[in-house]
């Protein structure tokens, strides 16, 4: 059972080890060799401290948990014939023979026992030493004895661990959930390029400390201020497909500027895919139109770019259209000076501009095998739109992941 728990967290994509669960079963042996009984509640809360070393994989070890141990200590069939069962708890005197011949399982056989009881059970149980019952040595149960049982019903204060569970508090918590503003923002720090810039300025801590290393002689230390030198281009793919998440887009443009600590922060839009040009505006005319050309006339090559969008689209979009087959396509005109390059070809372009360039896709990856986004996955850095995904994309940015 407990294996079965182990497994069930680590597809939930909790990192967890076998020393953990080593130190796991030795906590629960513990207790039982101390004689307090394990309700459902309090077995809960032990795995999770044990288990669980940071806050963002409660909710995943909510679901684990409630996966592991539902068809066990569920609140259905279980639950329901249990309350019956357990009204008005008999108290019985138990002779100190009794307590020593109390029923001791191990505690990874206790669960699988208890699954045992449930299945072949068929009536209420006072004062006896096997089946779920008040009064008496079954390590199932309450208001009786056992040095290594499970607490089954009676007056708890607390509510039922899957019932915790279940309510699933902590999903604000995950970091492969979609991201707020502050959370980008605080993601988006750490797109740092530190450099010394300004003119000298005194600097006091460090006046002091060489003053003190020369015994009271005074010596002045001046510095210069550390800027963040990065520039950054925001590629924002709108409308259409992207309609659903332009919240999350919204919030991750809202976070950059509110950052403000980048040297740099510049912003385009586009539509599924771009071509030869690039707009200063979610609105797609000629007033607003920008070039390609001009876009790398205008950022170095040492600009970072982002591109945001789901890569979702037609594969004609992608592979066959050109910027002059998408003028001759919506003005019945051939534009001479447009170029035949695809869609593809141009994410290939700002690639060779722009090497320190990621994708951000707040679709899930369960469809990153469509053509057209595995195209694009496979020619620019993708990660999803999560918290996890962005903080993996600033490290490819600043050569961490490369």
């Amino acid at each position: 059972m407990f294996l079965d728990f182990f497994y069930g967290l680590r597809a939930h994509n909790i990192p967890v080890s076998t020393r953990e669960l080593l130190d796991f079963i030795d906590v629960i042996n513990k207790y039982s060799s101390e004689g307090e009984q394990i309700d459902s509640q309090r077995f809960y809360q032990i795995a999770k401290s044990v288990f669980i070393k940071d806050i963002k994989y409660y909710d995943a070890y909510d679901q684990a948990f409630s996966a592991t141990f539902s068809n066990i200590i569920g609140e259905s069939n279980f639950k329901d014939l249990l309350s019956k069962w357990l009204e008005d708890a008999k108290k019985t005197k138990l002779s100190d023979q009794r307590k020593k011949d109390a029923m001791n399982l191990p505690s990874e056989e206790l669960i699988k026992e208890l699954q045992k009881r449930i299945d072949e059970q068929k009536e209420r149980h006072d004062g006896g030493n096997k089946w779920i019952g008040t009064g008496g040595t079954s390590a199932f149960g309450h208001s009786g004895f056992n040095p290594a049982g499970i607490r089954v019903g009676g007056a708890g204060k607390n509510r039922s661990a899957l019932a915790v569970a279940g309510e699933r508090k902590f999903k604000e918590y995950r970091t492969d959930s979609v991201i707020n503003i502050r959370q980008i923002k605080l993601a988006l720090k750490k797109l740092r390029l530190l450099k010394k810039s300004g003119k000298p300025k005194l600097d006091i801590k460090k006046t002091i400390d060489k003053t003190v290393a020369n015994a009271g002689e005074i010596e002045i230390v001046k510095s210069r201020s550390r800027k963040n030198n990065l520039k950054l281009v925001l590629l924002m793919d709108v409308g259409g497909s992207m309609t659903s998440f332009s919240q999350r887009v919204s919030d991750l443009f809202s976070a950059a500027n509110q950052t403000n600590h980048f040297k740099e922060l510049h912003h385009y839009y586009f539509h599924n895919i771009f071509y030869d040009d690039l707009y200063t505006a979610p609105i797609f005319n000629q007033d607003y139109e920008i070039s390609l050309e001009k876009i790398y006339k205008r950022h170095g090559r040492d600009t970072k770019f982002i591109i945001i969008g789901d890569g979702y689209m037609a594969p004609y979009e992608l592979f066959q259209m050109t910027s002059n087959m998408k003028d001759f396509y919506y003005s019945f005109k051939k534009d001479s000076k447009k170029s035949n390059r695809t869609g593809l070809d141009q994410i290939k372009s700002i690639m060779r501009q722009y090497p320190d360039t990621i994708w951000l896709n707040p679709e899930g990856k369960s469809l990153w095998q469509e053509p057209t986004i595995s195209a694009i996955s496979k020619t620019i850095p993708m990660f999803e739109l999560t918290v996890d995904g962005l903080e993996k994309g600033i490290k490819s940015l600043l050569g961490a992941g490369k």
